[in-house]
């Protein structure tokens, strides 16, 4: 039994590498592929080397690995993949629909906003594993306004807690408060700058206690989001402003399950390391101060009684998340992984595949063959959401006559 665990991004390829040891327990072989997404750097060397995986990483461009057959050397492939990255694969699989491998497909991370892009685009998958009851009851909502099956979903968890916290014998307040930030949330300068700044009031309302600073990213590090802003640069700023940063107050690189294991209360405005957080057990705090967006994706902490402004902040009382929040939108993966790798591998030894009629969630067939006609990747790429210009009218017209 081969498995081939695809991913395009650092946290990505990291919920492949967690999940990986599972199969290989029932006796498996798992490869890593990097799957070409955009044309600049998606991943390192050295952050594929920090993660400890030795095994082949392949680049794989889907398109050609697919037209090629080179996935017939297998027999799962785990899509650990973005949501454009997932519609081509199983795009080009259903040429090869009898001969393919069984598919599973699943999130990196949470599911904070356009979730029914991307659970539509999941949706042909032979299993596609969610994140919590919430994110099942949503995608299975959709398959019955489009007349469709969705018994492939399964309830998963996030798979980044598998990364087990060994939260050290004794942590109390003196140990550090750790901010965890977000590429892109939020986005623009101004309240970037103001999030470094209040977090610097919270330092100097908190002389005793030591806080941390950790970056989506630092260096040549590759991510899914680049930030537009980078905190270390505004933390840069602010400290040759005349309030300055406090001496409590600095960056670190040490990873989220490290600091996790000391942390006397994770902050964060939205972000996977929330869930994280609440699973090792460490006070958790979501940062509401730059208000209600749908694009930030902080009401998937509504109801979780998470929610806070840094200014009412009470580092020695922090919230305990609601019950029934917690039910409904966390999930314990190491409950179900064993049975749900089971089910995956008796179904791929017996070659009980689905025929993948789920694919009218991205469009009537009537559509999705009009957006087919220039070029696959013009719709696979969702290129026609973009303005057309006369330019690209031009092209694709000359494109259409060429065909005939």
């Amino acid at each position: 039994m081969k498995v081939l665990a695809l991913a395009g991004y650092d946290s990505f390829l990291n919920t492949a590498r967690l999940i990986a040891p599972y199969f290989e327990k029932h006796g498996a072989s798992v490869e890593f592929g990097i799957v070409k997404a955009r044309s600049k750097t998606q991943i390192t060397e050295r952050q594929v080397a920090e993660m400890g995986i030795e095994r082949l990483v392949q680049n794989i461009d889907i398109r050609r690995f697919c037209e090629e057959g080179r996935f017939r050397d297998y027999d799962i492939i785990l899509s650990c993949l973005e949501g454009l990255s997932s519609r081509r694969i199983f795009y080009y699989l259903a040429q090869h629909d009898e001969k393919r491998p069984f598919v599973i497909s699943l999130y990196p991370g949470l599911l904070l906003r356009n979730a029914y892009e991307g659970h539509a685009a999941r949706a042909p998958a032979d299993r596609i594993w969610l994140n919590c009851r919430r994110d099942l009851q949503a995608y299975q909502a959709m398959c019955r306004s489009f007349g469709m099956d969705g018994s492939n979903a399964r309830l998963f968890g996030l798979a980044s807690v598998l990364e087990k916290v060994e939260r050290m014998p004794v942590v109390d307040r003196n140990g550090p408060v750790v901010f965890f930030e977000q590429a892109v949330i939020p986005r623009f300068y101004e309240e970037r700058k103001y999030m470094v700044e209040a977090l610097c009031d919270l330092a100097r309302r908190y002389p005793d206690r030591s806080f941390l600073i950790k970056a989506r990213a630092s260096g040549k590090q590759a991510t899914l989001h680049s930030a537009w802003h980078a905190i270390d640069k505004l933390l840069d700023e602010v400290a040759s402003e005349e309030k300055g940063v406090p001496d409590n107050i600095q960056m670190t690189g040490e990873t989220a399950t490290q600091l996790l294991s000391c942390a006397s209360c994770c902050l964060t405005v939205t972000s996977t390391v929330a869930v994280e957080a609440i699973h090792a057990g460490v006070p958790t705090a979501l940062v509401s101060d730059i208000g209600a967006s749908d694009d930030y994706g902080l009401q998937y902490f509504y109801g979780s009684n998470l929610l806070t402004g840094l200014e009412q902040l009470d580092l020695d009382n922090v919230s305990a998340p609601d019950p029934d929040w917690l039910l409904t939108h966390t999930h314990d993966p190491y409950k179900v992984i064993e049975d749900l790798v089971q089910d995956c591998i008796e179904n791929a030894k017996t070659g009980q595949l689905d025929h993948w009629s789920r694919s009218i969630a991205m469009g009537s067939m009537g559509i999705q063959k009009t957006l087919l006609q220039p070029d696959p990747e013009y719709f696979l790429s969702q290129g026609y959401k973009k303005r057309r210009s006369i330019f690209s009218t031009i092209r694709l017209r000359i494109a259409k006559w060429l065909g005939h």
